[in-house]
């Protein structure tokens, strides 16, 4: 599990350097080589959020609210926050770009209430909530709470992706709390009814692998029928955000495929490095992500510049692992000054 939250953090990343890079630009039906492979790339990239509250969800589906959570999370946000505005202002010499003036400082100085990280925010919603998500589980039958589970998937993701021209309860494309519930509940489900996964590890795999690619396929289908009825070229990219049901399958069944997978012994200094890694994925997204950073480091690596040549791939990848190793190296450092604070407050 700790290996695919990693590997789930390489995919956010690379998402942010398709994204920010202004490697994806529109979704068309001609494209080049280089721009279809991003939107492919994209397409099974994109459930790496989901991946990540279904993680959370199994755990905590079966674990107590602790405060001293919450708390650490959240001065692990201020952290960044603040840390790397400081940072940016000296360097800088305060040369702020504030175009809406206190609007553009309040996610600065108040990330969480501030949605400076979306995530972040919508991620401590849902941990303050899921101490009555699991009372609420827990009361109900198996089939009692698949049905809630096939409702909420209805409303939620089937809804959007294929009625897109109707208006939904709430759409934020799964950038919100609704859909974080959502999937908290089905990896709730499978923790608590493992025998319910008949099929096999591998191919649940293979359905991740053509769920993600059918957000990509059935893009261009309606690109193609947009050439012969009209008026459907702007929902080409309606299967690509994280409550598509295609993106959802998708996650939901890598996420299995990790499940199902037999722990094996590894070498102990392998295990040490994945946990090691596991422990600094969230400080990676607060780094990279940071509204003064989220657009420059991919300019850093001239992104763009390169995602028109034959070096994309490699270039993607090097620069994928990069802003992952140094994440964890910033996110270790910060958590030996945090060490040394609470030992001292202990005292």
């Amino acid at each position: 599990m700790e290996v695919l939250r990693v590997f789930a953090m390489l995919m956010i990343i690379m998402l942010h350097y398709l994204d920010k890079g202004g490697v994806l630009k529109e979704f068309e039906l001609k494209m080049g080589l280089n721009r279809n492979l991003a939107w492919i790339i994209e397409a099974l990239c994109i459930g790496s959020v989901n991946i990540y509250v279904l993680i959370s969800g199994y755990f905590l589906s079966k674990s107590e609210f602790k405060p001293k959570k919450v708390a650490l999370l959240w001065a692990q946000i201020l952290f960044y926050s603040w840390i790397i505005t400081i940072i940016y202002a000296i360097v800088t010499k305060g040369a702020f770009n504030f175009e809406n003036g206190i609007y553009d400082v309040i996610p600065l100085v108040m990330p969480v209430t501030g949605t400076h990280y979306w995530f972040a925010t919508v991620y401590i919603l849902l941990y303050l909530f899921f101490p009555f998500l699991n009372k609420g589980i827990d009361a109900m039958d198996k089939k009692k709470l698949k049905g809630i589970i096939i409702a909420a998937i209805a409303v939620f993701s089937l809804w959007n992706t294929f009625l897109p021209f109707t208006q939904p309860l709430t759409d934020r494309e799964g950038m919100d709390i609704c859909w974080f519930v959502c999937l908290y509940l089905v990896a709730a489900y499978i923790r608590k009814y493992p025998e319910d996964l008949k099929l096999s590890r591998w191919l649940y795999l293979l359905l991740f692998a053509v769920s993600s690619l059918a957000a990509f396929v059935l893009g261009k289908g309606l690109l193609i029928a947009d050439l012969i009825i009209g008026k459907l070229g702007g929902y080409a990219e309606n299967f690509y955000p994280y409550n598509s049901f295609f993106i959802f399958f998708a996650s939901v069944c890598l996420f299995l495929f990790v499940v199902k997978s037999k722990e094996k012994s590894a070498p102990a200094w392998l295990s040490k490095v994945v946990l090691f890694a596991a422990q600094g994925t969230f400080g990676v997204y607060l780094l990279h992500e940071h509204i003064l950073l989220r657009y420059m480091w991919p300019k850093w690596f001239a992104v763009e510049k390169v995602s028109s040549t034959a070096l994309f791939i490699p270039h993607a990848i090097g620069t994928v692992l990069t802003i992952f190793i140094v994440g964890i190296i910033v996110d270790f450092v910060r958590r030996l000054l945090f060490g040394i604070f609470t030992r001292k407050n202990s005292k």
